[in-house]
């Protein structure tokens, strides 16, 4: 695993805290780094003690997108700069599709490709230091439609028309305002993260990667796509032990323990 994107493990396993780790970039991504990004949560999937995880940036930033230099350095033979793209596309996808929650812990600076992981996380957690936009207005770029439609959900339309045209960065309280944050914080955005998380470790893993794949299939207008996928998650989980359980404790007035099965 390269040293720019760190991962951290904590409450035994259940919770993990992955890092960008390129301060020198504003925590901008390079091929390698989106890579990692995507492995990291590709591998996160088969970790079935993982319940919660935060996605944060070093040195005070969140993320400033895809690295520009970067990806200059490939633009101009197509096959390479393609392959780049879709490996950004792939992180995304990794990020979304993790069936467990995900929270971005932001401060500093959030923006494009930044800001496209924040959405594709299920929660954004921010400090008073975050600024958070899409400046493609200002870069001669067009946002893909994915994000627009997860962005629109959050925000609207009309504030997403000037965040977009604009391309102006949104200060911690106006993207909290406006829809984009869940729950902003003076300092300390990981505990924060942490405590906005919390209650949602010991819920049904079954139940919230359940629900995860139907919020996120109706986020992006892409439901019938999905329905195979999301009556099998429920025969599952109606007929897994963790519901038995679950009955089980409830009649004996107890908590449930659940194990994902």
């Amino acid at each position: 695993m390269t040293s720019e994107i760190d991962v951290k493990m904590l409450e035994d396993g259940r919770i993990a805290v992955v890092q960008i780790n390129r301060p020198h970039r504003r925590n901008a991504c390079n091929f390698e780094a989106w890579t990692d990004l995507r492995d990291i949560f590709v591998g996160f999937a088969s970790n079935k003690k993982i319940r919660l995880v935060i996605l944060s940036g070093a040195g005070g930033h969140f993320c400033a997108g895809d690295d520009i230099t970067a990806f200059r350095a490939v633009l101009d033979d197509k096959e390479k700069a393609d392959t780049y793209r879709a490996r950004i596309q792939e992180c995304y996808a990794s990020i979304q599709n993790l069936g467990v929650p995900v929270i971005a812990a932001i401060s500093g600076v959030c923006v494009g490709g930044g800001c496209s992981l924040a959405l594709c996380c299920d929660f954004r957690v921010a400090d008073s230091s975050a600024r958070i936009g899409v400046p493609v207005a200002k870069l001669g770029l067009v946002y893909p439609t994915i994000q627009l439609i997860r962005l629109s959900h959050l925000i609207g339309i009309g504030k997403t028309r000037r965040w977009l045209y604009t391309g102006e960065l949104v200060d911690c309280k106006s993207a909290f305002e406006a829809g984009f944050l869940d729950e902003m914080c003076e300092h300390d955005v990981m505990n924060a993260a942490l405590a906005f998380g919390s209650s949602m470790i010991d819920g049904a893993p079954l139940s919230i990667s359940g629900s995860k794949l139907q919020l996120n299939a109706i986020s992006t207008n892409c439901v019938d796509d999905y329905t195979d996928e999301i009556e099998k998650i429920i025969d599952r989980s109606n007929n897994s032990q963790d519901y038995k359980n679950a009955a089980a404790a409830f009649a004996e007035k107890r908590q449930p323990q659940f194990i994902g099965e």
